[in-house]
């Protein structure tokens, strides 16, 4: 099978709500070809060996509780600060504290693809991972970018400019797919004020999560994002493509200097 290019997959921040459509277009990706690499972060692998440790060591602070004692929370909050400041990756628990997880998702991307070979890299984002990796389309190897879920505005907030100011700017190709039901952002005629003249929007009939979609909107979602990718999208098209229309068996990729050249 001729190799179609690399993917790196960066997820949304809350990881507890993965998308099953999202992951059968990444695995008919895969099977087209491309290599996919899903994106973790420093920050996450410390994070989750730390809550490991915890859980492990000191069982009866592994857990939150409405009626957790104000000396359990310290104790929770005291032992966590201290394995941070042990711990190889403190400066980047310095950093989301300070920026937030997709500034320094972000930050470790460009670090990434800086020490990658040369060679362009394709992104699929859900969520916050669409403003990370927008972040970084200045760069290089950033060939095309596809947004699942691009959160413009979190539900019952103020618009944040971290979420859309750099947006504009972006320079790359980008194609956002979002649900008519999204509750950070469904209406085109809305959001596309943030995004560059030459994005494409894909309206699909689902939510945050692309849960509950039917078949002929999963087909036309697949249609437009491997057309995207093959650089084969027209203008307008019957898929919906170009226009506003109604892991364990795969690599990790580390924060830091990874090889995704093969």
């Amino acid at each position: 099978m001729a190799d179609a290019g690399t993917i790196i997959v960066v997820g949304r921040t809350d990881r507890s709500r993965e998308s099953d459509a999202i992951r059968r277009i990444l695995l008919r990706l895969e099977a087209e070809g491309y290599r996919l690499h899903w994106f973790e972060s420093d920050y996450i692998r410390s994070y989750d060996r730390m809550t490991t440790t915890i859980a492990r060591r000191w069982p009866s602070l592994a857990t939150w509780g409405v009626n957790d004692t104000l000396v359990r929370r310290l104790a929770r909050v005291t032992l966590r600060l201290a394995m941070i400041a042990g711990d190889a990756h403190r400066f980047d628990h310095l950093y989301v504290r300070l920026f937030g997880q997709p500034a320094n998702n972000a930050r470790q991307l460009r670090m990434l693809l800086d020490a990658t070979p040369e060679g362009e890299v394709h992104f699929v984002t859900h969520s916050a991972g669409g403003i990370s990796v927008t972040r970084i389309a200045d760069h290089p190897s950033v060939a095309r970018i596809a947004c699942f879920g691009y959160p413009f505005q979190r539900p019952g907030n103020r618009p944040e400019a971290f979420r859309t100011a750099h947006l504009p700017s972006v320079g790359k190709p980008l194609m956002i797919v979002q649900g008519d039901t999204d509750p950070y952002g469904s209406d085109p005629a809305e959001f596309r004020r943030h995004l560059p003249r030459d994005a494409q929007v894909i309206s699909l009939a689902c939510d945050h999560d692309c849960d509950g979609l039917s078949h002929d909107e999963f087909e036309r979602a697949w249609a437009a994002v491997a057309g995207f990718l093959r650089h084969a999208c027209e203008p307008a098209s019957a898929n919906g493509a170009g226009s506003e229309v109604g892991p364990p068996q795969h690599a990790f990729l580390h924060g830091g200097a990874c090889d995704i050249s093969g």
